[in-house]
């Protein structure tokens, strides 16, 4: 029987193979890896990479487990290896001619995808949510990561000061609010204080940066105050698509969002069970990322562009994600709305919003103060430990100040002169604010030799 070929059988039959890395190289890109997954045996695999690329080498392998239960995907190497330095392979940096895949990693071995499994693995057994990971029972659903709720602080002045004042600013009926404060401040924090102060029941946070989710999940699920809230996210809406509806019946809902997901001419459908509920809390985070078509137009007459035809090529030409937030925001309807940002922009400091609008103005001169005031009122005290202090190991800021040069202090009064009010601003403004692919405007300063100048005393 052990000389009986059975090659067409292996062909055919597959039994159950548990997920599996594999990594190889090939002359046709040389200096590259190739990493990708499977949940068929190797060879198969292989093989059917050897149409496109025949002198394939077999470089590694190992199943994609952490336990019988947990799999992971190539995804989570892929994340280890460029948060390393790693680069995938571009299209430009073949010839057409060859299939292309961007599993391809440059000056790459097999000692960095052992190193990347270890830390996947490592990872998983800290929960610390770096990586996804996925349940047998159902491969398709990924695992849902979720923070030990076991944090219990309360908040620091500063934040109640914050807190305070929301509760008399929706008292008064403002609905529309700007919480205006530093990093390390504690936005995400201090915002669901705020929810849980008006018992808001669907909270929604909305970015334009993807990568601010992690500390929203994080504060949501670790804090007992926020004890009946549940997390969830773009994936959560897609895999039930009632979710919200289905989790309200028992539960609180933080939901959180990006720009560019709800973008678009027409209603998502993971998105219909959202736009069926009322939305008690709607949290702009990192609002200053996408700045107000209309607000900006206002920048585009400081700066010198009055010209209407002008203006509307500029605004019509800028990013989408800058231009798109008004509109973006405006269909999701909700009682109360706080806009978070740790940058003083003047759009923001302008007629939006009132001082009654304004719950927080905090800047990191405040926190110092804050800080060195309890130091002064505490720590003589016998019973007192420095890190007793809520503000301790907030860092030292050392000022810096200067002069500006004479060219610049010209320039600067030549455009006050002209009726621009924010003339240090206007200092720095680009030859154009659209990309330009053939002169580079936009990559071009209108008063070059002012700001290096201005440079050079800096």
């Amino acid at each position: 029987m052990s000389n009986i070929n059975t090659d067409i059988l292996d062909g055919l039959i597959i039994g159950r193979v548990d997920p599996q890395i594999y990594a190889f190289s090939t002359h046709t890109i040389p200096n590259y890896l190739k990493i990708g997954d499977t949940y068929r045996p190797i060879e198969i695999r292989l093989d059917e990479w050897r149409k496109y690329f025949p002198n394939l080498v077999k470089k590694f392998s190992d199943v994609a487990k952490v336990d019988e239960e947990i799999f992971f995907r190539d995804h989570a190497i892929h994340s280890f290896l460029e948060s390393s330095g790693k680069t995938r392979l571009q299209k430009g940096d073949i010839d057409e001619f060859l299939y292309f895949s961007n599993e391809f990693f440059k000056d790459t071995e097999v000692k960095d995808v052992k190193e990347a499994i270890d830390d996947i693995k490592k990872s998983h057994l800290c929960n610390d949510g770096r990586y996804q990971f996925y349940r047998f029972e159902d491969s398709r659903i990924p695992v849902s990561f979720t923070w030990k709720r076991e944090e219990n602080y309360k908040p620091r002045p500063n934040q109640q000061n914050a807190i305070d004042k929301f509760n008399e600013a929706i008292q008064k009926k403002h609905t529309n609010l700007l919480m205006y404060a530093v990093m390390r401040f504690g936005k995400s924090f201090t915002s669901m204080c705020c929810a849980t102060e008006m018992d808001a029941q669907l909270v929604v946070i909305v970015s334009a940066k993807a990568d601010v989710k992690a500390e929203w999940k994080k504060t949501v699920e670790s804090h007992i105050r926020f004890e009946g809230y549940k997390f969830l996210d773009s994936n959560s809406l897609q895999n039930n698509r009632t979710i919200i509806t289905d989790t309200l019946k028992e539960n609180r809902v933080a939901l959180f969002l990006t720009l560019q997901d709800l973008q678009g001419d027409e209603i998502k459908t993971k998105h219909k069970d959202l736009f069926n509920n009322n939305i008690d809390l709607l949290l702009i985070d990192e609002t200053h990322f996408g700045v107000r078509g209309e607000e900006y137009g206002k920048v585009l007459n400081d700066i010198g562009i009055t010209n209407n035809d002008e203006r509307k090529k500029e605004l019509e030409q800028i990013d989408d994600d800058l231009v798109k937030l008004d509109e973006t925001i405006k269909i999701l309807k909700s009682r109360i709305r706080i806009h978070l940002s740790g940058t003083p922009y003047r759009i923001l400091m302008g007629s939006e919003f009132t001082k009654d609008n304004i719950i927080s103005f905090c800047q990191f001169t405040d926190i110092v103060d804050e800080q060195e005031k309890w130091n002064d009122e505490n720590l003589n005290k016998d019973d007192v430990k420095e890190w007793d202090n809520p503000y301790y190991g907030f860092p030292q800021m050392v000022r810096f100040a200067f002069n500006p040069n004479e060219s610049s202090i010209k320039k600067m009064e030549e455009l006050k002169k002209n009726g621009i009010t924010y003339a240090f601003s206007a200092l720095f403004k680009p030859q154009s604010i659209s990309k330009d692919s053939k002169l580079h405007k936009h990559q071009k300063f209108e008063h070059e030799q002012e700001i290096l100048d201005l440079l050079k005393v800096i």
